[in-house]
């Protein structure tokens, strides 16, 4: 599952960006450049949250893949 995969799984960029405080246009530059270090736990969080299963890599994997 990619980081765009991820976002898509937990409502898009736009509630994502609700959800964080973070505007719409930062949470989709994600999709591309991938979920930053700083956010990677409060993702796990609300994917644990939501029932979304994330790839067993994806606190330890490079950021961007």
């Amino acid at each position: 599952m990619t980081d765009a995969e991820i976002i898509k799984a937990l409502g898009g960029c736009a509630a994502l960006g609700r959800e964080f405080g973070r505007n719409t246009k930062s949470v989709h530059n994600w999709k591309s450049r991938g979920i930053p270090w700083r956010w990677r736990a409060p993702v796990v969080a609300l994917a644990k949250k939501r029932g979304v299963a994330l790839p067993v890599d994806f606190l330890t994997r490079e950021v961007g893949l």
